[in-house]
């Protein structure tokens, strides 16, 4: 994409992909991409707290669950500051890194998280990551 940019060929606006609203034109995930979404310890807490739900989650509610999870407390004796890492982080980084590859889909304006297209290419290994993860609560 770099190369086209430098040549002057612009992508068009209807062509490019939006980090929120991955389309099917994406190609299934390759194994070093399911691997590299799932290096992050946040991403696999977020990755496991969709699947486990039962529709969108909000992104407070992610922010808890992964902040509880990181420090291994109940969120009420987590810092706020903390908080404010998780949601910068997951708001900045891992939501639309993972929205870009397929699997979750990110509404920024109504700040909620849902399964994406290609999150059940990842099943399998977040199972693995998970099960030896002594704080995610499964």
């Amino acid at each position: 994409m770099k190369d086209e940019l430098a040549e002057g060929d612009e992508p068009s606006a209807s062509s490019a992909l939006s980090p929120r609203e991955p389309t099917f034109e994406v190609p299934p995930l390759s194994q070093d991409n399911v691997f590299d979404a799932l290096a992050s310890k946040r991403s696999r807490y977020v990755l496991v707290t969709l699947r486990d739900a039962e529709g969108p989650v909000g992104v407070r509610e992610l922010v808890d669950t992964v902040a509880a999870w990181e420090t291994n407390k109940p969120i009420d004796l987590v810092s706020e500051e903390h908080c404010k890492r998780v949601f910068t982080s997951l708001c900045h980084s891992q939501l639309p890194k993972l929205a870009m590859m397929g699997l979750v889909e990110y509404d920024e304006d109504d700040e909620v998280v849902k399964r994406g297209p290609y999150a059940e290419q990842a099943d399998a290994y977040l199972d693995i990551a998970a099960s030896r993860d002594e704080n995610v609560e499964v």
